[in-house]
């Protein structure tokens, strides 16, 4: 038969099924790309979710469409044989290596490569006294950071040291090597880092030697955990308190160690005082327990999390009485209190003083609340919904005027500006809370937290760096979108932004309200990065969940151009 002839035996309806694929996918990349455009009126990791059904919709039309040609013209098999060798070679060739803060998939080259770098090996110093004695001057913290977004947990350190650098020649690497997963950040004191960090089936607490690198001390325990999309290990920084650390475990363990020598002075499991078992924890706290504890008044307070008793878990008599929060003594470990309702969220407790009265305040899973330091009463509440399995709230409160306090969060949530005021006649709380204003366009916090500077406010809202100003919530400007730092972490020290993109690289950004300005780029990690940066005098520390790195940053007492 001649090709003329094979071409006529081809009814013309079946020549246009490849047309119609192709119109298909074409209509699908037009919708992605305004999708995608229109991302950051709302939130990118929703417009990811919507991209991937159209993705998927697309996929399945083209595929039936040349499938139908394929069986029309006698080759059946083409389609899946085709698609079945490219998902083969694509898998041949990248592994997975997670989701990104906005659920995109990651993938690396299979033969380039793993960048994961072993952690240092543990070697137990039996004469711990001495190593740490032979210090220098120099390779100790200027300033300490004590634990989660530095002292006063603002994410604001009021003095800079360090001289801002003009390019990464100005900065001296102390050390670089790998880690155990999690996104926990840095406590420095002295010549101490101490973090958290999973190696394999145990979960540890570490303390590094901050001028080489070097292991002075570990404590773990059999513990993990883990999530496909939160990933491996724990999540929280330790709290250093005088010559103690006290750090929270990804499920629920907790810890009381000295600093200098790792020794456990006391512990406890917070899902056995609450009456749980790991499984059902995490079905409820999903990305597992990501709060720092709180050292306040001889207490440690951390948030507590129970069930809620209309399942097969059943909470403890002490669970009973709360499980918002619960307060440890600091010194032995002993329960002092329980208080709130609410189930827990991913923030961290803090200390304010809000209508005249100090007080902890805690953002739980739907609901933000005050409570006595001593009792744990409830002081106030205000709603602020959300779940600790799904659209969840990870960003603790900061200060932001007086009796005033900013929070935020992520999943197209936005943020608040709340007032804190004495009631009429203190029934059912002797406080009220109420928003000054809210919005879903601005400081949309999600791992992050805005840091404020005067009457702005900063932050990495829905992945863009942004100052809004605080008394109008006025966007004052926005990083631009092809210099997002997605979903990463922000400090300010003095006068300066301290930005550590997911992507991996540290930018230090002037704290200007007026306009955006990137001052200095500094390659860093390799990898997604989700860890706070912690900036203890002139170092800088960074990590993930694989690599650390320690800078040694210029000196501002030495002149410079760019200080």
């Amino acid at each position: 038969m001649s090709t003329e002839l094979q071409k006529k035996s081809v009814p013309s309806f079946q020549t246009k099924r490849p047309r119609q694929a192709i119109v298909a996918a074409s209509i699908a990349a037009i919708l992605i790309l305004l999708v995608q455009w229109a991302a950051p009126r709302f939130d990118h990791q929703i417009a990811n979710f919507i991209c991937y059904a159209i993705a998927l919709i697309g996929m399945v039309v083209v595929a039936y469409r040349f499938h139908q040609f394929g069986v029309s013209v006698g080759k059946r098999w083409l389609v899946p044989l085709v698609a079945l060798a490219g998902l083969l070679t694509f898998a041949g060739l990248y592994r997975f290596d997670g989701f990104s803060g906005e659920v995109m998939p990651q993938f690396k080259p299979r033969f380039w490569g793993d960048e994961r770098m072993k952690p240092v090996a543990i070697q137990w110093n039996s004469d711990a006294e001495t190593v740490s004695a032979s210090v220098t001057a120099g390779e100790r913290a200027l300033e300490s950071s004590l634990g989660f977004l530095g002292n006063d947990r603002t994410g604001v350190i009021a003095k800079r040291h360090f001289a801002i650098p003009t390019s990464a020649a100005d900065v001296d690497v102390l050390w670089d090597h790998g880690i155990g997963e999690g996104w926990s950040a840095f406590a420095i004191e002295g010549d101490s880092a101490v973090t958290l960090e999973q190696r394999g089936a145990t979960e540890c607490v570490s303390c590094y030697r901050l001028g080489d690198g070097q292991l002075k001390w570990i404590v773990d325990a059999e513990t993990r955990h883990e999530n496909p999309l939160g990933g491996i290990g724990p999540r929280s920084t330790p709290t250093i308190h005088g010559n103690r650390v006290y750090a929270l475990g990804g499920t629920g363990r907790l810890w009381c160690l000295d600093l200098e020598t790792g020794e456990i002075l006391w512990q406890a499991d917070l899902l056995e005082l609450a009456g749980w078992d790991q499984p059902t924890s995490e079905a409820a706290i999903v990305w597992g327990r990501a709060a720092s504890p709180l050292l306040v008044d001889d207490l440690c307070i951390v948030p507590f999390g129970a069930p809620s008793g209309d399942g097969l878990a059943q909470p403890s008599e002490l669970a009973k009485r709360g499980r918002s929060l619960i307060a440890l003594d600091a010194e032995s470990g002993d329960v002092r209190w329980a208080g709130g309702t609410d189930q827990i969220s991913y923030a961290s407790p803090v200390v304010m003083t809000l209508a005249g009265i100090r007080q902890v305040v805690s953002v739980n899973e739907s609901s933000v609340s005050g409570h006595e330091i001593d009792g744990g009463g409830v002081l106030w509440s205000f709603d602020w919904p959300g779940q600790s399995n799904a659209a969840a709230n990870c960003s603790s409160v900061v200060p932001a005027g007086d009796d005033q306090f900013i929070i935020g969060k992520g999943y197209g949530g936005g943020s608040a500006l709340v007032r804190v005021t004495m009631t009429e006649d203190g029934d059912p709380t002797p406080l009220e809370a109420a928003a000054i204003w809210s919005s879903s366009r601005i400081l949309k916090t999600k791992f992050t937290h805005a840091c404020v500077l005067g009457d702005t406010a900063f932050a990495l809202s829905d992945g863009s760096l942004q100052a809004v100003r605080i008394e109008d919530r006025k966007r004052l400007w926005q990083q631009p979108r092809s210099d997002r730092s997605a979903q990463g972490q922000i400090l300010i020290c003095e006068d300066t932004i301290v930005v550590q993109s997911e992507a991996g690289e540290v930018l230090f950004v002037d704290a200007d309200p007026e306009t955006y300005r990137v001052l200095c780029r500094l390659p860093a990690l390799h990898s997604k990065t989700w860890n706070i940066p912690t900036v203890a005098g002139r170092h800088l520390l960074v990590r993930n969940d694989r690599e650390v790195v320690c800078f040694l940053l210029p000196d501002r007492n030495v002149e410079s151009t760019n200080k």
